[in-house]
């Protein structure tokens, strides 16, 4: 994560508020009840948020003091909590050290180029932004599916639109979520709980292990297996294995470059955030002042003991790490290593979690190279444009409120440069008020950044007379102006303020979708009614709220059709004549005519069930397109939307005496006909087949999670297997099913479902 600055203008200047460590004198004068209070227990320290650039660290020596005293005070925070018997649950940049150890070439050389093209003859992800790829466990070139699910990698066949057979399965370590194609590249990513490591496994003692199953670093590991395929051989060749310490949050691909993010929290053995209180605490009456004394007494000597295991414990201990198998050797590239200029940290910010930056170039290094970078922050939302990544975190955690009610609620907005393959460069960072959504709410165009809050959600349950919700539009931009540090010479640094910015969007309701297309934005915000509000951003130092219709119920995706059309998808309000409530019962779609951008009206609403009538014993159904724009599936070229639409009930019986019971599910993908002017149901494509065994279990998946447009098909995709229909006829026309109805899936049921097909 190269940073476009000089070093030197970079240079931490962080103020460290250190609780000083070994106090001898435990007690001061000052009396609570009668009871006398640890001098290093205190009131607190005010901590304030600082400025949100990111300033790398200049040597290791300062990271590791800087990390120790956050651990220090939040631990600290939480034993004074535990005092007063009050809890809170909260919600180098410079040249990195590029490591690759030459792995093995791939024995093959690819497929050769394909000829069908995606937007055109098939469909991809449903993307945020055009040109990047967002990773998901479906993915095709047009050729093949690659299908992520129970563990394996299964990838199929499409010789000609309307077929489909099973080449192979591949099993993937942990639990895969996601991958990302390019080429005859794939980076396949998935989940490794440091539980189910075996402990002769050389990774099990680069985590930690020593015998005590404790003292694992970190209980998640996030896996990169990069194959290069060859799938019309059925064949997959791993290329590298990395593991990255921390749990996975996204990936974007742009131009074969891969950027992952995770976050970590190193675990530190032997640190307390607890009381170890003696037996005779709890005998005492509950108002006994007794009881606090000895609260107090435990929290000095977990704070001492905390101070004590601190001084100890190395930088590496603390950092997250990457542990790279080569063969059956395991390479742990410590993060500490050098001078520590790949971490940086919000200017006298107190954090302990780490935001970690994975770039790996798949095409354009031949020995794919990989950066990782850290932010030492709070759990991250991420967005990414072709030339920008973008990082936003809550300015404060969870703990800085103990003996700090003043803090307000503020985002911090981190920017990168990705506009060059294989590398990812710190630009700036900037500060808003109020919390963000979802990534939509986020966007960047012609160089401006725009974001949509909400402020007043922090803190309602305990304030009085809190100030009513209220969200807005802000726009940012980048700037050149004088470093601070350095008045004396002509140095500059860019940085990103605010040039413009609406307010007084849906007083008391929150945004529940937004989308930026152009110089446009699309708010839906919700109270009881579902407003849509049209914003003008043509002028980003004056944008203007232009629009606002009332619908009842609420709209969760937002997806453009045009300059004069908008579709949404969402739920409809629970009583159509009072517009109040929500319908669990439905899934709603809304066509919007935006042709006005002044007056926008809604066109028509197009309310979807998997079964004829949801009250007859159906439990909640759902649409994971709801909830995940990726399962929200419209194919331009022939003006057709796939919904996915789920729901499940117990049928009872009674036979000699005893009662009986099973499951029935309905899986089912919702074909819909889409016009600017008009919405109609097409067909629909049924998985529920597949899932009537009795053996079925509740926690299992047994929905369409994902569709492909492929020609005059269309292939819907669910955990038991894949269907190819016809569009026109909705003739289902090839089947391949992946697991028997005992769960168990082997490759004589999947090859004798394709000769099937085949026949």
């Amino acid at each position: 994560m190269k940073t476009n600055q000089s070093k030197i203008l970079l240079a931490v200047f962080l103020t460290v508020l250190m609780v000083t460590p070994g106090c001898t004198q435990l007690f001061d004068d000052s009396i609570d009840d009668g009871i006398q209070i640890p001098t290093f227990l205190g009131d607190g320290i005010f901590r304030n948020m600082g400025q949100p650039d990111l300033q790398t660290f200049d040597d290791c020596e300062q990271l590791e003091q800087s990390l120790k005293s956050s651990i220090e005070e939040e631990m600290r925070t939480s034993l004074l909590q535990a005092i007063d018997e009050v809890y809170f649950w909260g919600w180098g940049l410079e040249d990195d050290i590029v490591m690759a150890d030459g792995s093995a070439e791939s024995s093959n050389s690819g497929s050769s180029p394909p000829t069908r093209t995606q937007g055109t003859d098939f469909s991809g992800t449903n993307n945020q932004e055009q040109g990047v790829d967002e990773a998901d466990f479906v993915k095709t070139d047009g050729y093949h599916i690659f299908f992520l699910d129970s563990g394996q990698l299964h990838i199929f066949d499409v010789p000609e639109f309307g077929e489909i057979t099973h080449k192979t399965s591949i099993e993937i370590e942990g639990n895969p979520v996601a991958m990302l194609l390019e080429d005859d590249k794939l980076v396949v990513i998935s989940t490794v709980s440091s539980w189910n490591i075996n402990s002769e496994d050389p990774l099990a003692e680069a985590m930690g292990w020593d015998g005590d199953w404790y003292g694992w670093r970190t209980s998640t590991l996030t896996k990169f297996t990069v194959f290069d395929i060859e799938a019309e051989k059925g064949a997959a060749w791993p290329l590298r294995e990395l593991y990255i310490e921390g749990y996975y949050l996204t990936a974007r691909e742009v131009e074969g470059t891969v950027r992952a993010v995770t976050h970590t929290w190193i675990d530190i053995p032997g640190v307390k955030t607890w009381l170890d209180l003696p037996d005779n605490y709890w005998e005492l009456d509950w108002e006994d002042p007794k009881r606090k004394e000895l609260r107090i007494e435990a929290a000095a000597e977990a704070i001492s003991s905390n101070q004590e295991v601190l001084s100890k414990i190395s930088l590496a201990e603390i950092l997250p790490q990457v542990h790279e198998r080569v063969n059956d050797e395991i390479i742990t590239h410590h993060m500490s290593e050098g001078d520590c200029e790949d971490f940086a940290a919000p200017e006298n910010s107190w954090n302990r979690g780490f935001t970690s930056i994975f770039t790996l170039d798949m095409l354009h290094d031949t020995a794919m190279a990989f950066e990782a970078d850290h932010i030492v922050g709070n759990w991250p939302l991420v967005y990414a444009s072709e030339d920008m990544l973008i990082i936003t975190e809550s300015a404060w955690d969870w703990w800085w409120f103990w003996d700090n009610n003043e803090l307000n609620e503020m985002t911090n907005i981190h920017t990168f440069d990705i506009s060059e393959p294989g590398s990812t460069d710190y630009i700036a960072s900037s500060r808003i008020a109020g919390t963000i959504e979802s990534q939509f709410s986020i966007s960047e165009h012609e160089g401006f950044i725009r974001v949509a809050t909400t402020t007043g959600q922090w803190g309602r349950w305990w304030i009085e007379e809190p100030d009513p919700l209220e969200s807005h539009v802000v726009v940012l931009d980048f700037d050149l102006e004088k470093d601070p540090l350095f008045p004396q010479t002509t140095m500059q640094k860019t940085v990103l303020t605010e040039v413009g910015s609406v307010s007084g969007i849906a007083y008391n309701e929150t945004i529940w979708s937004t989308r930026f297309v152009g110089d446009r934005a699309y708010i839906v915000t919700f109270e009881n009614m579902d407003p849509l509000w049209t914003i003008d951003l043509s002028d980003p130092t004056n944008p203007q709220i232009m629009g606002e219709l009332e619908v009842p119920g609420v709209s969760t995706y937002i997806h453009p059709l045009s300059d004069d059309a908008i579709l949404t998808i969402g739920l409809g309000p629970a009583d159509e004549e009072t517009g109040l409530g929500l319908d669990w019962g439905h899934t709603r779609l809304s066509l919007f005519n935006v042709s006005n951008f002044s007056d926008p009206q809604l066109t028509q609403t197009l309310s979807l069930s998997a079964v004829d009538d949801p009250h007859d014993g159906w439990t909640w159904a759902w649409s994971e397109a709801t909830w995940e724009h990726k399962a929200f599936q419209y194919w331009e070229p022939k003006g057709m939307l796939a919904v996915p639409l789920n729901t499940y009930r117990h049928n009872y019986w009674y036979v000699d005496g005893e009662y009986h019971w099973e499951y029935e599910w309905v899986s089912k993908l919702i074909i819909v006909n889409v016009t600017e002017n008009g919405l109609s149901i097409h067909g629909e494509v049924n998985h529920s087949e597949f899932y009537e065994s009795n053996e079925n279990s509740w926690w299992s998946s047994y929905n369409i999670r994902r569709s492909i447009f492929m020609g005059d098909y269309i292939y819907a995709i669910s955990h038991a297997g894949i269907t190819a229909t016809h569009l026109e006829t909705l003739e289902e026309v090839a089947s391949v099913q992946i697991y028997n109805e005992d769960e168990t899936s082997t490759n004589s049921d999947t090859e004798e479902a394709s000769k099937e097909t085949e026949e």
